[in-house]
């Protein structure tokens, strides 16, 4: 486990109709940040967590969002 660091993603939501409000979530030790539309893909997020396992958690719950047929994470940074 990575102790004391954040870990960011950004990260492709696919699905139609899904948008900022659609994806105004409780994420619990993550936090999002909608950057923009992905065409009719879907959204693009950049995520914040305290760790893989809050990141993982998002990411979970993203899924779960009615409408959202995928999550793809394009990128990850550790801080």
């Amino acid at each position: 486990m990575i102790a004391n660091k954040m870990i960011e993603s950004v990260v492709l939501i696919e699905g139609q109709n899904v948008n900022q409000e659609t994806l105004g979530i409780s994420l619990g030790n993550a936090k999002q940040f909608v950057i923009g539309r992905a065409g009719a893909i879907g959204v693009i997020l950049h995520i914040s967590a305290n760790s893989p396992a809050d990141l993982g958690n998002a990411l979970v719950e993203f899924a779960k969002v009615p409408g959202v047929n995928g999550v793809l994470t394009l990128a990850l940074r550790l801080q």
